[in-house]
């Protein structure tokens, strides 16, 4: 599913919209009865942020995945 998100550059602060494909990944053990999926998103492109042109989004690689306990 493609998606827009909105990311905070580190650098300067601006806001950037980033192209994304949402994605869920499987948290649950596989003995488990329940299944836990968490979101995470890849960008599509390498993104720059559009006020001080550092890179904030590499492509293929995971944006928002949690660690779990």
């Amino acid at each position: 599913m493609k998606a827009k998100l909105r990311i905070k550059c580190k650098n300067c602060g601006n806001w950037n919209i980033v192209h994304v494909e949402k994605i869920f990944l499987n948290t649950g053990a596989f003995e488990s009865e329940l299944k836990i999926f968490l979101p995470a998103y890849l960008p599509l492109k390498n993104e720059k942020c559009s006020k001080c042109n550092q890179i904030i989004a590499k492509e293929k690689k995971e944006i928002g995945k949690r660690k779990t306990k």
